[in-house]
């Protein structure tokens, strides 16, 4: 396959901090401790990991396979490896216009739009669709996190400054609540964290992103390990510790389960183009499976310290644990305050610094998904690139800044959104950056992974995918690493057996094409709030 030059990583140590750094993110130390504290503790803890291993791995070395093989975009790269017209993407094509036929009919207009736009394009471009689909979501999902990125930073700031001296979480509610209705403030961290982000991807995969995860992620786990061990020298930490670790399925519930799945699923910033991304400046012979598990040890590791770092300091300072998404901003900020020893402000400011240490590496990946397809596709330069994703993202993130306190920040894009999506689907979101969550998390994440294991499954074929993956194995030590797990040595996705005319689908195989699809399928309907009945 013909390929055009372009960057690679320094060193295999390189690949795997900026990869882990594009997984570790709020994901981790924000939402995976308040979905954990709202599902009971350890028994999700527990099906998290399981879930990784199932899923999210398989289709994390689909996204890192496609890229290496391509070296291109996730555009370019669906684009390349579907060599002729798939029957499959005409069949999704099909399904999308019956969809959008029918939410015509019912009078959800705005939904029939997106749904015969997506359509056109399965028709049209067959599976490169997705590649676009993925950097689109990527793009809208940026938009809003780096949002998020400048309260850390204002809250970092204030930590330091001893501006978080708060006796009880109604009042640290209420200073947070003050502070996101202020749209100046709002916009100008919005911009600082932006243009930080920004400037890792400026100096190109070695010199900016590589150099700086680097330097970011080992600063990262040093302050988790000092939070980590401050919080468990706490008197009453131990309860937090029993919550955390200790599972108790009888608080677990399906819904739970599949909240844990998902998650999986999104803590590796999957369906997002990224990995596919930092995959295609991958060479050659560098081990993708090793560096796969390295990641994923990584990622579980900071969730895992994240969650000890927050649970026995919130039951020793007597808290809720089941706060839900105010835990950081409302509850930890009243935790740290009310530390014996008068020394609360320096171990938030750490806190937050850490958060947003966890912040940039995975805006910066998001950046860097944008940024490839422009100089790929249009064969810009990366600062031109760089700059052009500045102004068009952060553009579309200070609307959401403006209008995170109230619709009514906004109201002409309230107004026109609730004529085409109908108001009481509007509603249910509470601000443009409410519904840019709801949409990517719920409908464009899952849809982007679940085709993409299918295409890697059965377009491309798994057993393509799969002389990819095992190329650069290395050592024998490695070698026979990847056997144990996948069950190839010969052939990747099957083996055939001359006595018996056995096909004997192996581990990885079997994953991708019909397990991760389904579970997927499974996170999807459950998040758009589909009864599964069970």
């Amino acid at each position: 396959m013909e390929t055009q030059k372009r960057e690679s990583w320094g060193s295999s140590i390189g690949f795997i901090l900026a990869i882990a750094g594009s997984a570790v993110g709020l994901g981790n130390v924000w939402k995976f401790p308040y979905i954990t504290g709202l599902n009971g503790g350890g028994a999700f803890v527990l099906v998290y990991l399981f879930c990784i291993l199932l899923v999210g791995m398989p289709v994390m070395l689909c996204e890192i396979v496609i890229g290496r093989r391509t070296r291109k975009n996730p555009y370019g790269a669906f684009k390349a490896l579907q060599l002729r017209r798939s029957r499959f993407a005409d069949i999704i094509g099909g399904f999308l216009l019956a969809a959008a036929v029918l939410l015509s009919c019912s009078g959800s207009f705005g939904f029939a739009v997106i749904a015969a736009i997506a359509a056109v394009m399965m028709l049209t471009m067959g599976f490169a669709a997705v590649g676009l689909f993925s950097l689109i979501t990527a793009m809208l999902i940026l938009s809003y996190y780096s949002v998020v990125g400048g309260w850390i930073v204002e809250y970092t700031v204030k930590a330091f400054t001893g501006g978080l001296h708060f006796n009880s979480v109604e009042a640290a509610g209420n200073a947070f609540g003050s502070f996101i209705h202020s749209p100046g403030r709002v916009v100008l961290w919005h911009l600082v964290f932006f243009g930080a982000s920004a400037l890792m991807v400026w100096g190109g995969i070695r010199n900016g992103i590589e150099r700086w995860s680097k330097i970011l992620m080992p600063a990262l786990f040093l302050l988790l390990v000092a939070l980590v061990f401050r919080s468990l020298t706490l008197p009453g930490a131990e309860n937090g510790v029993a919550f955390f670790l200790t599972p108790d399925f009888s608080k677990l519930s399906t819904a739970g389960a599949l909240e844990a799945l998902g998650h999986s699923f999104y803590t590796l910033s999957l369906g997002m183009g990224i990995t596919i991304t930092y995959g295609s400046y991958l060479s050659r012979d560098r081990n993708i499976f090793s560096a796969s598990l390295w990641v994923i040890v990584l990622d579980t590791g900071v969730a895992i310290l994240a969650g000890l770092a927050i649970f026995p300091a919130v039951f020793a300072m007597g808290f809720d644990p089941a706060a839900g998404p105010s835990l950081i901003f409302n509850v930890l900020p009243a935790t740290f305050n009310n530390f014996p020893g008068g020394m609360g402000w320096l171990w938030a400011g750490l806190f937050f610094l850490m958060l947003t240490i966890a912040a940039l590496t995975s805006a910066a990946a998001l950046l860097e998904s944008g940024v490839t397809f422009l100089i790929d596709q249009f064969h810009m330069s990366r600062k031109v690139a760089v700059l052009l994703c500045f102004v068009a993202i952060g553009g579309l993130g200070c609307l959401a800044c403006v209008s995170v306190g109230d619709w009514n920040s906004i109201p002409g894009v309230h107004q026109a959104l609730s004529a085409i999506f109908l108001p009481e689907n509007i509603a249910l979101c509470g601000s443009w950056f409410d519904l840019l969550d709801k949409v990517t998390s719920n409908w464009m994440l899952p849809i982007a992974g679940m085709l993409t294991a299918i295409f890697v499954g059965w377009i491309w074929t798994a057993r393509k995918a799969g002389r990819e993956l095992r190329r650069g194995a290395g050592p024998e030590v490695d070698e026979n690493l990847i056997t144990s797990l996948s069950g190839f040595r010969g052939e990747p996705l099957y083996r055939t057996s001359r006595n018996h005319g056995l096909t004997v689908m192996t581990l990885w195989g079997l994953l991708v094409r019909f397990l991760a699809p389904v579970v997927i399928m499974f996170v999807f309907l459950q998040a758009i709030g589909v009864n599964l009945g069970f």
